[in-house]
């Protein structure tokens, strides 16, 4: 993933995957994740970044592997 921010420091962070990682205004930063089973992944902005720091959650939907080539097919045509 390349993470980045437009505004404020932010942390994005899944810790059920063991994944955080800095947003800084005007850097890019990158993490990457491997995920060996399918299911929905909760976390949140663990950095204290203003007044809607409460509003944002982070989902993340690992699916198998044809269903991720079908998603990305579906998505060039």
């Amino acid at each position: 993933m390349i993470i980045t921010s437009a505004d404020v420091l932010h942390s994005w962070a899944v810790p059920s995957l063991g994944v955080k990682c800095d947003a800084v205004p005007g850097r890019l930063n990158h993490t990457s994740i491997f995920i060996k089973r399918e299911g929905v992944y909760y976390g949140q902005c663990s950095e204290l970044c203003g007044t809607n720091h409460a509003f944002m959650p982070i989902v993340v939907e690992a699916v198998s592997l044809d269903d991720y080539v079908s998603w990305v097919s579906n998505k060039l045509d």
